[in-house]
């Protein structure tokens, strides 16, 4: 039982996307999946509505981005002893061997924006309805 439930618990994780916004302004955006990547852009259609409003919004670019470099190093020592045949004398020798790599750290990132002027659309709670100007026409019409 104990062995399904760690299993199924696994498989619900693994299948777990998220998405992080980057970068945001009034015009659009940077998202960051992360995961599950069908999982991640629902999260990220889920946030890019909410910053633009519902199908208010394009993506402008998707794909894998460069975001800085990963280093990694090890390091190896072994040693070697010796003793003379007569037991009088004793040597030991340590070698060490160094190693290093780097390579360049990508994320899946969306660039969006959002239609028209940017932000959820006007007239939205406590907006006024649409419609000409108050007071009539203008003089003269």
């Amino acid at each position: 039982m104990l062995r399904k439930l760690s299993l199924g618990l696994f498989i619900v994780l693994a299948a777990c996307g998220s998405a992080r916004v980057i970068q945001r302004n009034q015009n659009g955006g940077v998202i960051e999946l992360s995961g599950d990547r069908g999982k991640a852009m629902e999260d990220a259609n889920s946030q890019m509505a909410s910053h633009c409003g519902p199908n208010n919004y394009s993506i402008i670019q998707e794909g894998e981005e460069a975001v800085g470099t990963d280093t990694f190093t090890r390091e190896d020592t072994s040693q070697d002893s010796a003793t003379s045949r007569n037991g009088r004398r004793s040597s030991t020798d340590s070698t060490t061997t160094g190693q290093q790599s780097t390579r360049t750290a990508t994320a899946w990132r969306v660039h969006y924006q959002c239609n028209g002027a940017g932000g959820p659309p006007a007239g939205g709670p406590g907006g006024p309805p649409p419609g000409p100007p108050a007071g009539g026409p203008p003089p003269g019409y």
